[in-house]
């Protein structure tokens, strides 16, 4: 069975977890203000307030409570999408950990351009840059551009797999003296991915083609049985 370090998903769960405690808080503000809001109209009523003053205040409720309201479930949306990004994580995790001893993985590897997945130390093939979407669907490539369904993806997933890519070349040349080269794939957890040619050196694949393209991929040289020696720092330095 593959080494592994890290937990997969752990970022993207905290980061649900944060979310989460954002919208309890909106959901505590809005209750707040609209109890001042009833409180404020009922002694307006009493006192024999002008009513289009009472008026005015029972509209501004209504907004105050539409614009929480929309706050609320934009949170909870992206909570939701931070859960499921999480499993996604994780679904490939379990994937991995069937590879053999001669795979040496890191999970969730903090970088300045969102966490890295997955990064995989293959004793004979090198390194893997994975990126996990939780996307469901369908994934296609037209004219080098990635589709989800057919449109365009909320965040340009090849640039941040790139960024991460040349980051993470950065800092495994600080370990091992020179840079290495590493292959970055973007895995589809749940999305039918249609057979397509890499965009700019960035493979898309779906999970369970993953086994196979790293058996199928990356070469044994000497700098990458140099970065298979130093694997235990490398973990020591990203994790």
């Amino acid at each position: 069975m593959a080494r592994n370090m890290g937990r997969a998903g752990k970022s993207t769960r905290e980061m649900a977890a944060k979310r989460r405690k954002s919208a309890i808080v909106t959901v505590i503000a809005n209750l707040v203000f609209i109890v001042f809001f009833v409180i404020v109209i009922n002694v307006a009523s009493v006192s024999g307030g002008h009513f289009g003053l009472i008026l005015v205040l029972f509209v501004l409720m209504i907004v105050v409570w539409n614009v929480f309201d929309h706050r609320i479930g934009h949170k909870l949306k992206t909570e939701k999408r931070a859960i499921r990004g999480a499993k996604g994580e994780e679904a490939v995790a379990s994937t991995l950990e069937e590879l053999g001893e001669n795979y040496y993985i890191l999970h969730d590897v903090e970088s300045p351009y969102g966490n890295i997945d997955h990064v995989i130390i293959g004793k004979f093939k090198g390194v893997f840059l994975i990126e996990t979407k939780a996307h469901g669907g369908r994934v296609e490539v037209n004219n080098s551009c990635l589709l989800v369904n057919g449109k365009v993806p909320e965040k340009n997933f090849i640039s941040q797999a790139l960024k991460n890519t040349y980051w993470l070349r950065d800092e495994l040349s600080n370990i091992i003296g020179e840079k290495p080269w590493i292959t970055p794939v973007i895995v589809f957890s749940n999305a039918f991915v249609s057979q397509t040619s890499p965009i700019k050196g960035v493979a898309i694949i779906n999970k369970k083609w993953l086994p196979v393209f790293l058996e199928r991929n990356g070469k044994s040289n000497v700098r990458n049985q140099k970065i298979w020696e130093h694997r235990e720092e490398i973990g020591d330095s990203l994790i």
